[in-house]
């Protein structure tokens, strides 16, 4: 029985319960379409009338209202009927957060309630044959006509080509260098499958995705109507990375559920499986790699579920969705390989579900922005959003009868004291005994002197440069953001004597 958590509704629960027993009841058929490699068209409709396609749809436009939490339970458990699993999530990917958010309400009235009946299904269309994590680079272009827009270019890699009936496609309608500069230079439209000149180039082979159409989309000069342009001209930049933080989540979650059946599958298989005279889960090395396993599968649920909940409390979690994406895409690899090597030979086979996630997990750290992409942002955003949390609490600073560097919260010994070169100097110099491989920021050497005077910090860093006493680093534009100080600097601060340390146990014979 799928594990719930205490913040779920009860609602959520029940529908937890009852999509993971949908899921078990037509998980035949699956295998089955995945067997045939043929698309799954009539376990899809089963699951449009099922309604849960519905599950992060408000009331209002046909859904279920079961937020982010709703669908990332979906997600999870059709992501065991494989290829239902992969164009259900870019079926919501494709205008449900947008629409959401940005669009009117005769779209949502028109797109949100087809998306939760599920007879149409959706895709997104970023990705082009020369842009990929580069989504600002987007070369597909959308020229106004009067109510219209021509879209013409090229779109690859599209999860749901051709099955999809509902496109939403980001497009370039300005070359402005102050638009590109501002990221106001893309569009978001919804193109639908029909339009003259709207056509299927393509459809790809790849490591993974067996049975999941993913292709080449072809726009020759398609006239789409401004009605189906989703907020602003120039708007979207702000509407694919807003969606993004759905989209990855969403993509993440699919991936847990495969999760549970491949442990079931080890677990079943090594209770039943004998080598030296043992059943193999009695093997020590196969239950580490299986604990591994289940911690995994922990982690990965929690951490798609909390980004959820966050969802549909009315945040925006970037880092958590991008960390969603990066650990659930690691995991699978992680889990794929364990499950073959404790299977063995029967792990190589496409005859159990092992090696089908091995080879999806690497599409899973490419789709949706790749494992580098989310480490970007984690790092970038997390900074950001915490950087007075990054500050240090305590500086090192040395003790006056310790003779050594400590930790405290006490203030400098330059605080009150004039900013000029001298001092600065003797600042940078302090900073050499303390941390001696790092510089000193501008801000640094104004918290150590209480000043909030950036010019005559700065002055007195070019005037010590000036006379070789100090190293600056420049930004980009020039403008100085740290120093520290030269070999002749620290002389002419102080002594020799001043910088020595020698712990205990070092005999003075030895020393020079």
């Amino acid at each position: 029985m799928v594990e719930t958590f205490p913040w779920w509704t009860d609602t959520q629960k029940k529908f937890a319960t009852d999509v993971e027993k949908f899921v078990d009841e037509h998980i035949s058929e699956a295998e089955e379409s995945w067997w045939r490699m043929e698309f799954p068209w009539t376990l899809m409709k089963k699951v449009a009338a099922k309604g849960i396609f519905g599950a992060g749809i408000p009331k209002k436009y046909g859904g279920l209202e079961l937020g982010a939490t709703g669908a990332c339970i979906a997600a999870e458990q059709l992501g065991r009927l494989y290829s239902v699993g992969h164009v259900f999530v870019v079926s919501m990917l494709g205008g449900l957060h947008q629409l959401l958010w940005h669009g009117t309400e005769e779209q949502k009235q028109k797109w949100l309630a087809q998306t939760a009946k599920g007879d149409v299904l959706g895709a997104v269309c970023i990705t082009e044959p020369f842009v990929g994590s580069d989504a600002a680079a987007v070369v597909v272009r959308a020229h106004r006509e009067g109510n219209e827009y021509m879209v013409d270019g090229k779109k690859r890699f599209i999860t749901g080509a051709g099955v999809a009936g509902r496109y939403i496609v980001y497009a370039r309608t300005s070359d402005k260098p102050e638009d590109v500069k501002a990221y106001r230079h893309l569009t978001a439209f919804i193109i639908e499958r029909g339009m003259p000149g709207f056509s299927l180039e393509k459809i790809n082979s790849l490591i993974g995705f067996d049975n999941v159409p993913n292709g080449v989309l072809d726009f020759n000069k398609v006239k789409v109507p401004e009605a189906n342009r989703i907020g602003k001209e120039g708007q979207g930049w702000e509407i694919m990375t807003g969606g993004l933080n759905y989209e990855r989540l969403i993509g993440s979650a699919v991936l847990t559920g495969p999760f549970m059946d491949v442990l079931r599958t080890v677990t079943f298989y090594t209770e039943r499986r004998i080598q030296f005279g043992e059943r193999t889960n009695r093997l020590v090395n196969n239950q580490f790699m299986v604990a591994d396993m289940i911690t995994k599968l922990k982690i990965a649920r929690l951490m798609s579920y909390y980004t959820a909940y966050l969802l549909d409390l009315g945040r925006e979690p970037v880092v958590e969705s991008s960390i969603s994406k990066l650990i659930n895409s690691e995991y699978a690899r992680d889990i794929g390989l364990s499950a073959i090597q404790i299977m063995g030979g029967d792990g190589c086979t496409k005859f159990f579900p092992v090696e089908r996630l091995l080879r999806d997990s690497k599409i899973g750290e490419i789709v949706a922005g790749t494992t580098e992409i989310q480490k970007y942002v984690i790092y970038r955003m997390y900074l950001m959003s915490m950087k007075s949390e990054f500050k240090p609490r305590a500086k090192l600073r040395f003790h006056p009868e310790l003779k050594v560097p400590i930790l405290t919260t006490k203030p400098s010994e330059f605080n009150g004291k004039p900013v000029n070169e001298d001092n600065i100097l003797k600042a940078l110099s302090e900073n050499y005994r303390n941390v001696p491989g790092a510089y000193m920021t501008v801000d640094d050497l104004k918290e150590e002197f209480g000043s909030k005077d950036t010019t005559a910090v700065t002055n007195a860093l070019l005037k010590l440069e000036e006379k070789k006493l100090a190293v600056l680093f420049r930004d980009k534009k020039g403008a100085v953001e740290l120093g520290k100080a030269t070999y002749a600097g620290l002389r002419e601060a102080n002594p020799l004597e001043h910088y020595k340390w020698f712990p205990p146990w070092y005999r003075p014979e030895d020393m020079f």
